[in-house]
């Protein structure tokens, strides 16, 4: 029992003793007030009497001692317990003791995860940034593959002034193409004809760097998800592309996983080794937190060329894009990738550490995923402040994702906005005022530095 585990099943083992409620403290603290309370009546009794204690005397006392000890209390405190069970099983609440009704009713702050609790973890990727192309747009939602991507992009002013209009509306809508109201840009939906090689390559590290399948249900047609929630939203985005695992391993593209370095909490990414038997190349694809991704990476890939790019600059150029997205509640990823060196290629890739493997990366983009609340977190969380209870969200995501999620189901109200004052630390170690804190800022207070704070962390 001396070891770190035996110290947890001893921990355990403690935390199974019946400790006493406040209500049942109180209740035997009153308890000897009330006999304390009958000796006292008893002896008054028997004073007024001169301590001539006579059979009437006697029975007169023991009658007043009985008469101050409530009987019946311990009905009434069962009953009045009984009846807020029955009206927690109304309202779809299971309660195993009658004592937790007592906790329940003295709860003051409710500690809540996200992703799952507060939102559906129905993940759909919306939105993707690759450098040197800007912003796409992923429509659809849920587990089918069926939704356009689409970019917008400035218009080339027209050389000609004689312009068929016919002609170019009809073109317009071969293309695809749907001119915004000012005529400076447009919207163009990406196919497999217009697709840049970057977003081609991000699509397959989308679905070959992923565990996850989506299937459809031969009966009911309906789609769904098999694995992570967040690799099945890439999973999907890909599809979208018509880029799918079942695509790119299918006898027309040839794509084979060698090797797998599973995802690590530790270290919050997941890469694997793809061999392609047409090109004959193998290609590392990475995926993961843009914090752990970044630091692998030697340079970003834009569009046909690779630039070379110290982590520090690559870092601040992707700051701005991450901000931008996180503000909106997604949840931000990173894409990479690079071609094995010769001498890796005869390797056996499975006996190999990560740690060798995962470097000298090139970045390919971001990803935004949406991880849309739970109709029922906002009534919720308004009831318990209406009740008094600060309701406090616990996440892995990024502060600013976590901010916008927060104000969404009402964690964060208008008037907290002016306590968030956006500030920018190291990267990604984002303070956003005393509301939003990372776990790492709040471990560096000390104990007199928290009870200074004028309010604790709501998220």
């Amino acid at each position: 029992m001396s070891s770190e585990v035996g110290k947890i099943a001893k921990k355990l083992m403690e935390t199974n003793k019946a400790k006493k409620t406040p209500l049942q403290k109180a209740l035997d603290k009153m308890s000897w007030v009330l006999l304390g309370v009958a000796i006292a009546s008893m002896l008054i009794v028997f004073g007024a009497n001169k301590f001539k204690i006579k059979n009437e005397v006697l029975l007169y006392a023991i009658g007043l001692a009985i008469a101050t000890i409530p009987e019946g209390l311990i009905a009434v405190v069962t009953l009045t317990m009984s009846l807020g069970v029955h009206t927690l099983a109304k309202k779809q609440a299971l309660v195993r003791k009658l004592v937790a009704l007592e906790s329940l009713g003295s709860i003051t702050n409710i500690c809540s995860d996200k992703t799952g609790t507060l939102t559906q973890s129905k993940m759909v990727l919306v939105r993707a940034w690759l450098p040197g192309e800007g912003f796409f747009r992923v429509a659809g939602l849920g587990f089918e593959p069926a939704g356009e991507v689409t970019k917008k992009q400035r218009l080339e002013p027209p050389t000609d002034a004689r312009i068929n209009f016919a002609q170019d509306s009809a073109n317009d809508e071969k293309n695809s193409r749907v001119a915004s109201d000012d005529g400076s840009e447009e919207t163009v939906v990406v196919n497999a004809s217009n697709m840049s090689a970057s977003l081609r390559r991000i699509a397959q590290g989308a679905a070959l760097c992923n565990m996850s399948e989506i299937r459809a249900d031969d009966e009911t047609g309906y789609w769904y998800g098999i694995g992570d929630p967040t690799e099945i939203a890439l999973q999907v985005f890909a599809s979208k592309l018509e880029m799918g695992k079942p695509t790119l391993t299918n006898d027309d593209n040839q794509w084979k996983l060698v090797c797998e370095y599973p995802f690590d909490s530790s270290i919050k990414r997941m890469s694997v080794v793809a061999h392609n038997a047409i090109t004959g190349e193998k290609v590392l694809f990475l995926k993961g937190a843009t914090e752990r991704v970044v630091p692998c990476c030697t340079g970003r890939q834009d569009g046909e060329q690779v630039s070379s790019m110290s982590t520090d600059d690559l870092q601040e150029h992707l700051d701005p894009q991450i901000q931008e997205m996180a503000r909106d509640g997604l949840r931000v990823l990173s894409i990479a990738y690079r071609y094995l060196t010769p001498d890796e290629e005869s390797l056996d890739m499975n006996k190999t550490d990560r740690e060798e493997v995962e470097v000298n990366m090139t970045f390919l983009g971001l990803v935004g995923i949406y991880d849309p609340p739970r109709p029922e977190s906002l009534p919720s969380v308004m009831e318990c402040y209406r009740a008094g209870i600060q309701v406090t969200m616990l996440t892995g995501d990024h502060p600013e994702t976590a901010a916008a999620i927060a104000r969404q189901v009402g964690i964060l109200q208008d008037e907290d906005d002016e306590d968030i004052d956006g500030k920018s630390g190291e990267h990604q170690a984002i303070s956003l005022g005393p509301l939003v804190m990372t776990a790492r800022e709040f471990d560096r207070l000390s104990d007199e530095e928290i009870d200074a704070l004028p309010e604790l962390p709501h998220v």
